[in-house]
This record gives structure tokens, sequence and C-alpha cells, in this order.
């Protein structure tokens, strides 16, 4: 059987992490023989090396770090190594121009995109940017089909045309998880870069934190970082956990917690509970049967990204987190959400979509207004300063 050419595009670190095991994931998959390959796209949000590290550190690329294309090379690279199938694991903005490029390749690969974590609430701009693809990677029972209906729903001329396929999150442990025993040794916070928005709540949890290392001196308390302050990432984050440790290192109890970056696996041994506010990282932990906490003091709901977590069995206060007080998850609620026990379904619909001609890809209808979808391109092609992106796409601009 011939190879299937799969070339993931990744841009952010977490897109990265997600299109490196998704590809590790589908290599392994019976359903189809794949030659996968992998580069990053230049932006504003690309990983550093240290970022790369992490995000591939259980994949083959570990100690082989893909090369890094601007959207011009990348256009090059498509057109020479013609791969059977494309995998977008970017952000939204370079998705849309992914895309574009894709459909005026002189052949046709079928491409496939997703996002990277827990992707609930299913939101327009995510199916817009996207909304082309041959397939979209969805990864539980319950994200299908608000994806589902959601598309259903789009007006403005926008024609999804994606199959949405099952996947379990790939850097989840595979199997049903057998819950953890061991008495709790660690306790390892997961930030979330969007949550919560104010100053004043970052540093509440610090504090609770801080509570936990003073009354629990058995325990290790760790802030476990996707990059420290400055470092690129999917999204920006206002104040970031390592400076806000160091400006109030006065509080009883912080400089007991551990700020800590690198791989999130390493951290998550038996004995170990995951806190978060909303995170894919409680996902890592569940899928290893390990206790969590979901933190519910800023709201549950869709406008924090933590709605699906309602029913969970494991929202708790910080004052739970103060104590060390950590729950199991609802079994129930685990099956519907991310952890279903269904064969992943992308390398057989992969399998089915190359074995019929497809018809032309398609250009993805426009997203945002003209100058901000031409900076945004600008800032692909000539990535090394968005300041010349923004000029390039102003001198268009003036042009027209």
């Amino acid at each position: 059987m011939t190879a299937v050419r799969v070339l993931g595009v990744a841009d952010s670190d977490s897109y990265l992490k997600w299109a490196g095991t998704t590809l590790e994931r589908l290599a392994a998959d019976p359903a189809l023989s794949t030659e996968p390959a992998l580069v990053v796209l230049r932006s504003p949000v690309e990983p550093t090396e240290g970022q790369v590290a992490s995000a591939l550190a259980r994949t083959r690329w570990a100690h082989h770090p893909p090369a890094r294309v601007n959207l011009g090379a990348l256009g090059r690279t498509l057109r020479s190594v013609r791969p059977d199938v494309v995998l977008v694991a970017t952000t939204g903005p370079a998705a849309e121009h992914v895309l574009r490029l894709l459909a005026r390749l002189p052949y046709r690969p079928v491409v496939v995109t997703g996002l990277p974590g827990m992707s609930l609430p299913a939101t327009p701009t995510a199916l817009r940017y996207r909304s082309t693809a041959d397939l979209f990677v969805v990864h539980s029972h319950h994200e299908r089909t608000a994806f589902t209906n959601l598309a259903d729903e789009l007006g403005d001329g926008v024609q999804v045309r994606s199959r949405f396929v099952v996947c379990r999150l790939p850097f989840l442990a595979p199997g049903s998880p057998v819950p953890d025993t061991a008495p709790l040794h660690r306790v390892v916070f997961a930030p979330q870069a969007k949550f919560p928005v104010d100053e004043p709540d970052r540093v509440a949890i610090l504090r609770a934190l801080g509570e936990l290392a003073l009354a629990r001196p058995d325990l290790d308390v760790v802030i476990k970082l996707r990059g420290l302050a400055g470092d690129a990432q999917t999204h920006r984050e206002r104040w970031p956990f390592d400076e806000l440790a160091r400006e109030h290192a006065e509080v009883p109890g912080v400089p007991a917690v551990r700020v800590a970056t690198g791989p999130l696996h390493d951290h998550l041994t038996p004995g170990t509970a995951l806190v978060t506010v909303s995170s894919t990282a409680v996902l890592e932990a569940l899928a290893l049967g390990l206790r969590a906490l979901v933190i519910g003091d800023f709201g549950i709901g869709d406008e924090n990204l933590t709605g699906v977590y309602a029913d969970s069995g494991l929202v708790g206060s910080l004052a739970d987190v103060a104590a060390g007080r950590v729950a199991t998850a609802d079994p129930a609620w685990v099956r519907e959400n991310y952890l279903q026990a269904e064969p992943d379904e992308l390398g057989a619909a992969l399998a089915a979509a190359l074995a019929v001609p497809a018809p032309p890809l398609g250009t993805p209808a426009p997203v945002g207004a003209l100058p901000s979808r031409l900076r945004r391109r600008a800032r692909l092609v000539w990535p090394a300063g968005a300041r010349r992106g923004r000029a390039v796409a102003d001198v268009l601009l003036r042009r027209r």
C-alpha cells in the first residue's frame, strides 16, 4: 500500500502540539497508511524553541524540529511536495489564508482542519475561517452536535462544506482511565490565558495556591505554564502567572509555589491533582485517572468557556484549592465529553475521501473588513515584524 503523504501546518504552541500528536495518532491508525510531515507557519504567534520542544516532546519531531516557513514558502512547499492531505492546524486568521492558498494549487489535496482543545461553545467565527475544509475534527459527541447545529444556522452566504469527525484529543492517554488512588503529593495549576480577565482575580488564585503550599508543605504545588511572560502563545495573556508570582512574593506561601514549563505530561504522575479555571489540561489529567478541580468562583458558563464543566462533578472553589480538596469526574460526563470509548473517525474518513475525486476546494468567505484581512495576510508573508506587515498592507490599501 502506498503511504498517504500528510503535511501538517501549525502556527502557535497549542496548535503545534495538536498537529504533531494528531499526525502521530493518524500514523498509527489501521485504516490508513500515512507518511507525516510538519511545518511551522511563521506568524506573530509562532512558538519559541522551548515551546516547540514541549509541544512535540512525545512525537517523531522531538529531536528534529519542523522547518519554519512564511506563507510564500508554504506555497512553494505545497507545489513541490504535493501532499495528498493537508492538516490546517492554525489559528483562525491564518487558517483562512492557508485555505485560500490551497484553493489556488494546481492539484487538489484533501483538507483537514480543527481546533486544538476543548471547543465549546462552538463559535461562528471558528467555522467561518475554516468553512471550505473537507473534514473538521471535533473531540467529543457533544462538540459534533454543537458544530453541526451551528453550521446549519450560519447565514451571510457562508456554506460550511466540512464533515465533522470525532477523534479523542490526540494527547490524551488512550483507553478507559483507571481512577488514581495514590496519596496526593502534587497539585498542578494550569492557567487559562483568557480567564480570569482581571488581575485581582488572578492574584486571588495565586493566594489560594500560596495558602495550600503553606498549609501542606508535604505537597508540591506547581503553576505549569505553556510559556514564560513575553513568549508568544495562541491567546495573549495579559497577567502572566510567573510575573504575578514575582510581584507578589510577599504573599504568604507564594515563594513555596513552583513555576514550571515543559511538557505537562511530565507532571501528571499518580498522586497528582490538576486545578484550572478552564483548560484542556484537565482532560489530560482525567485521561490518566487523576483527580481535578475546576475553579467556579469566576462563574461557570459559555462566556468564560466553562459551561461544559457544569455537570462534570469537578467544579469547586478557591477555598477548595487552599484546602487541597479535589474531585473525580462523573463517569457519564466523561463518556460524552472527550473520553469516549469509540475509535477515532479521522482515518476512515480520510480513506473514504481519498478514494473518490474531490470537487474544487473553493475559497473561504471573507472574515472581517478588507484592511484587517490584508494586514493578517501581510503578517504571514512578512512575519519578521508586525510593523512591516501593517506597512505593506497600508500600501496595498492606498493603491486600491
